[in-house]
């Protein structure tokens, strides 16, 4: 009887080849065993199912690896076993904390550079991605104890040792290998590279297999991920790997709502995959253990428990708007239109971007598919000469937005310039509902250009809005200008156009004009009186808790309005600054809409909240 090869006896050893999958394997050649048996197809049995389980990631890390706690043969849980065996789709994992992400990293690239990803990829590269170094020495330390080359590793090596090369440490850890599909004076290479700020460090990386990114969630900077998609080459595929947050304004959050689950092989798109901790067998899950970790976190509500446990966003902590809140005003507004402009003074262009929003459902998820309504770049020039700026803002708008006759229409603006974006909002009455129509971010431009965005905007909607603005420095400017300026004064904006500065207190109204009172501890009663954007806020609030407002699901919108947050103050609220620009665009255009039977009295306004109409 030949003597088997050291690889068949491990196989042979683990029980690794099932009769009936590799009768199946068997089957999809066009084998079968007597022929096999006889050596009719060029290969030994022994080596026929040596290249079954290659070819099977789950089945070849049972063969080739090792427990490290128990010395026994390396396994994957059974909800594990369908995402490492998707290997060749790009997927993303949205899961609990310590369900497996790390094992299947590491599996996956093992058997990926000792077998050429079951002999499919010639000299296989990998890139493995994280936030920062911390994450990746973890994946790191669990491959080099496999192959037998951690720190303190002494006595016999494993046989996949034979495909390890001595890598390199500096300036980023360089693992080298050679594995069968290596050819003459190649290596299979796996990058290890902390992503860092701004995604630097994956320059100059290019990689033929795949791409991992570990801790997806903590990537908060665009670029970040552009960078690390530059270094995959066509054909290399990607796998995302995070314990959600509660952060929707990340790649990563919106990578999850756009992956399909139980995406067929073959088919375009992202697979999602979702493990929590419930899936896990005891002792790492049962009823005790839920117990524990309801405590750990505070409840099965908890931000913690969502996340940590269920593999769920959940929330930001402290949210002035939690996500269920908002997602249940969410409706499909085909009116709806975002008009985007940013402004290159380098190359005196404008990048104009248009679109609408359609609400889809995917398994009980809503998310938005954005349809393209306009993409130009127009010259700055047109739009800062006197002469041509109004006639060439109009003739954009109208290219973008629908005008409706006979509407009740509340606008709102948060104006900024240089580095802070312009943001203008516009919505519809409908009854008891507000119906976001329109919006306009711009980038960069003149308080001159804003100017006409809002009067061609107003214009092409008939002059019917009545406006609340946020009374900064730019939105002071631009107030005072529309007031003033006789090239606006077909507007009437000294009647329609209110800013508010939204530090100072205010007597408190319900958004119907109503006093809102309050007993101070002598009993008497006395009107409640707020910040301005304390008393903005709570009325968005009242509105969205009796979905009254119809939001589209626009995700620029969505994603700083999930993510708003506020911490308590001495007396009220403090509201975090980031990202709050569509949101104060709102506050100003609610504040409008509820002193808007009261504007124009005398003295309706304290020293917080102040009309500035014509001097």
């Amino acid at each position: 009887m030949a003597k088997l090869s050291d690889e068949a006896r491990q196989i042979k050893d683990r029980c690794v080849v099932d009769p009936d999958g590799f009768e199946q394997w068997l089957a999809a050649r066009g084998w079968v065993w007597q022929k096999l048996g006889r050596g009719e197809y060029g290969v030994s049995l022994e080596e026929a199912q040596l290249r079954y389980v290659c070819e099977d990631p789950v089945l070849w890390c049972r063969a080739f690896m090792t427990e490290p706690d128990t010395g026994e043969p390396y396994q994957f849980w059974d909800y594990q076993q369908e995402s490492i065996r998707a290997w060749d789709q790009d997927a993303v994992h949205q899961d609990g904390a310590e369900v497996g992400k790390t094992r299947e990293i590491v599996g996956l690239v093992l058997w990926g550079q000792c077998t050429g990803f079951g002999f499919t990829i010639t000299n296989p590269s990998i890139l493995v991605g994280a936030p920062q170094q911390t994450h990746l020495n973890e994946i790191i330390m669990a491959i080099e104890a496999h192959v037998g080359e951690g720190e303190g590793a002494d006595g016999k090596k494993p046989l996949i040792n034979r495909f390890w090369r001595r890598p390199t440490k500096s300036p980023h850890y360089l693992m080298r290998w050679k594995g069968p599909r290596c050819t003459k004076g190649q290596l299979g290479l796996i990058y290890f590279r902390p992503a860092g700020y701004d995604g630097e460090s994956f320059r100059g990386v290019h990689v033929n297999a795949m791409g991992l990114m570990d801790e997806a969630a903590k990537l908060k900077n665009k670029v970040q991920w552009s960078e690390f998609y530059r270094a995959l080459k066509p054909g290399a595929v990607t796998r995302v790997y995070s314990v959600p947050d509660g952060d929707r304004n990340t790649e990563y959050y919106r990578m999850t709502q756009s992956a399909v689950r139980d995406l067929p092989m073959g088919r375009p798109g992202v697979r999602l995959f979702h493990w929590s901790k419930k899936l896990m067998p005891e002792p790492f899950w049962s009823d005790e253990r839920d117990r524990q970790f309801q405590a750990r976190y505070g409840g099965k509500d908890s931000p913690g428990y969502q996340r940590n446990v269920l593999g769920l966003h959940g929330q930001q902590e402290n949210p002035v708007w939690p996500w269920a809140l908002l997602e249940s005003n969410v409706r499909d507004v085909p009116e709806y239109r975002t008009l985007k402009l940013v402004v290159d003074d380098v190359r005196g262009e404008v990048e104009a971007e248009a679109y609408s929003v359609e609400l889809k459902q995917q398994q009980g998820k809503k998310y938005g598919e954005r349809h393209l309504i306009l993409e130009r770049t127009i010259d700055l020039e047109e739009l800062n000469d006197p002469e041509t700026r109004r006639d060439a803002v109009r003739a954009l708008l109208r290219d973008v937005f629908e005008p409706q006759e006979q509407a009740v229409l509340f606008g709102g603006g948060d104006l900024g310039f240089a580095k802070d974006p312009t943001e203008l909002t516009l919505s519809r009455e409908v009854g008891a509902e507000l119906r976001d129509i329109a919006r306009i971010h711009a980038k960069g431009v003149s308080y001159d250009l804003q100017c006409e965005l809002i009067f061609c905007l107003d214009e092409l909607f008939g002059f019917q809005a009545a406006w609340g603005i946020d009374f900064g420095n730019a939105g002071t400017a631009v107030v005072q200008m529309m007031t003033n300026y006789e090239i606006y004064q077909d507007g009437h904006y000294s009647d329609r156009m209110t800013g508010f500065q939204f530090a100072g207190a205010v007597d408190a109204i319900d958004e119907n004009g109503e006093p809102l009172e309050e007993e101070d501890e002598r009993g008497n009663v006395k009107p409640v009186r707020l910040p301005a954007k304390e008393l903005a806020t709570n009325l968005i609030t009242a509105r969205f808790q009796h979905r009254g407002w119809a939001l589209p699901y626009d995700e620029d919108v969505l994603s700083d309005m999930s993510n708003h947050t506020a911490r308590e103050g001495a007396r009220n609220r403090i509201f975090s600054k980031e990202n709050d620009h569509t949101i104060d665009a709102r506050r100003a255009q609610i504040l409008r809409k509820a002193f808007n039977e009261s504007i124009g009295g005398a003295d309706i306004f304290s020293s917080g909240v102040h009309r500035r109409g014509a001097a």
